[in-house]
Order: C-alpha cells, then structure tokens, then sequence
C-alpha cells in the first residue's frame, strides 16, 4: 500500500469553511476532488479537536532517559576513551538494555564520533617550554635560513605485524586536545632500523642499522654520509646539521666528532619529532611498505 497524500493545512481550513456553509460531504469530495471518507475525517477530526492541525506523534518511546543521556555525554567528555561497550555496561546496571548502536547515535546527536586517537609525543612541563622557546627563536626565520637545514632522524619500520590505534570519542577540530591524544615514547626494537637525512631540496642517503646503534656507529653513519648528501643536495656553505637529543647523539664523543669536523647544529628541543619535516618522508615510506605487505 503506498502512503497516503499529504493534505496542506489550508486546504482543509477551505473544507471546514464551506462545511459551516451548509455543503454536505459529497458536494465537499466533488469541489476539492477528495473521497468522501477523507472530508468526513477531515470534519471529523475538526468537531473533536477543534483544528485541522495533526498533532505530533510520540513515536517510540526512548529506552534512554535524559539523565542517563546526560551521564554518557559527562562520562566520555571526561574520558574519551570510554567504549560503548562499557556505556552499555553502564545502563544495564540501571535496568536499561539497549543495542551499542542505539548509544552510539545517541552521542553522535551530541556530535561526539569515535576517532583513531592521533600519536603525539609525551610532553612534561619541561618539554613544553622547550618547544616555546625553540618556538619564539625560530618563528620569523625566512626560507633561506630553512633551506639550509639538512634534517636527520632514524625510525623503525615494523616488518610483520602492525600497531593498533586506539579509540576516543570527540567532537570535530578538537582531535590534538591533550586527552584525545595518545602519548608516544621511543621504545622497544623492530624488524629494520633505518638512518635518513632530507632537506628542501630533496632527500640525501638512506642508511640500515645493523644491530642496535650506539655512537660510535652513529659517528660512523654520519662520517660515511652527511658530507656525501650535503653535496648531493647541493646545500651551501653554512649548512645546518639538525638532529633530536637522543644520548647517542648527544654523548662526549659525538660531541667531539662534531666539532673536530665543524658541523652548525641545529638547537633542537626534547621530545619534539613532530617538528622534524623528515616525519613526512618516513609516513610515506610505511606507508609504502605495509602496502606491499598486505598485497603480497
């Protein structure tokens, strides 16, 4: 059966007027071109209720309260991380049993959507601060100064398996607030380590470290290819090495192989690999791998 026609509320305000006029129900059908039975309810309706308006239909009734509803929106506003599992844990402990679905449209009227929580590096007071003044000193640098940098770092390319991300509920622009965030910290092994240097003008050597890297293998990496990508990069005079703050970059004796062969270093704050533009670069290159892995 198909729906039925939606009559206009003038139209049947027209149908009551020509009614109090004294026309019968088949005089009514024959002028507007309507069933009997339609101008019938039509009047009807209007000697019962007294308009011609259609009240608003209740509908279902909704399992979840308002308070209950208020609890969940309070419940992953304070913390994000809360599944909707554990939400309907939440209100069968009131008696209330409803599908996760039915929770998860109910937080997305609120706009909150569950969202891979973005990876950012632990932050403590004291590297904020770094990242402030690194911040100020650097903020009105022109493109030349930039265009100098010959930017290093190693990262870990996982060669079976894959890390899970995690789930937060959050509004939309809100997802690099603090809480919505999950903390990384440079740990663990992998299958393959690997060295890099990039710079505006493209990418320098690409370099695997075998075993775990100590300094004097990080001197040795450096030793075999900073001059070589420099060149290749075609960086000029005054060229700036950029490098994080891990010890091995940091210890005596890297220190001394720095100066004994006269490299511009980049000041660098703690914990801050977002900062480094060679992040991109190894995106890309995962990317790229775990692509090849999946279709092989």
């Amino acid at each position: 059966m198909g729906a039925s026609k939606h009559l206009s509320n003038d139209l049947k305000t027209k149908i009551i007027q020509h009614h109090g006029l004294g026309e019968g129900y088949k005089k009514l059908s024959q002028r507007f071109k309507l069933s009997v039975s339609t101008v019938r309810n039509i009047v009807r309706n209007w000697k019962t209720t007294g308009t011609v308006l259609v009240k608003a239909r209740s509908g279902r009734p909704r399992k979840i309260s308002e308070r209950q509803r208020r609890r969940m929106v309070r419940t992953v506003t304070v913390n994000p991380q809360t599944s909707s599992k554990d939400l309907q844990h939440q209100l069968a402990a009131d008696g209330v049993t409803v599908h996760r679905s039915t929770i998860q449209r109910t937080l997305h009227k609120e706009m909150l959507y569950g969202r891979v929580m973005r990876k950012k590096p632990f932050l403590c007071t004291r590297h904020k601060r770094g990242r402030l003044r690194y911040a100020k000193a650097h903020l009105d640098k022109p493109a030349s100064f930039w265009n100098k940098v010959l930017w290093t770092d190693e990262t870990k390319i996982e060669l079976f398996g894959h890390n899970q991300g995690r789930y937060a509920w959050r509004k939309k622009n809100t997802a690099f607030q603090e809480k919505h965030l999950l903390p990384t910290v440079k740990f663990g092994g992998g299958s393959i380590m690997l060295w890099g240097c990039v710079s505006s003008a493209g990418t320098g050597n690409l370099v695997k470290v075998e075993g775990r890297m100590d300094s004097s293998q990080y001197q040795q990496i450096l030793e075999n290819n900073v001059q070589e990508s420099v060149t290749k990069l075609k960086l000029r005079r005054g060229w700036i090495f950029q490098q994080d703050n891990d010890p091995k970059h940091c210890s005596k004796s890297t220190k001394a192989f720095m100066q004994r062969n006269k490299y511009n270093i980049l000041e660098w704050p703690s914990q801050s690999p977002d900062l480094n533009i060679i992040e991109n670069v190894w995106c890309a290159l995962k990317r790229a791998v775990h692509a090849r892995k999946y279709q092989t």
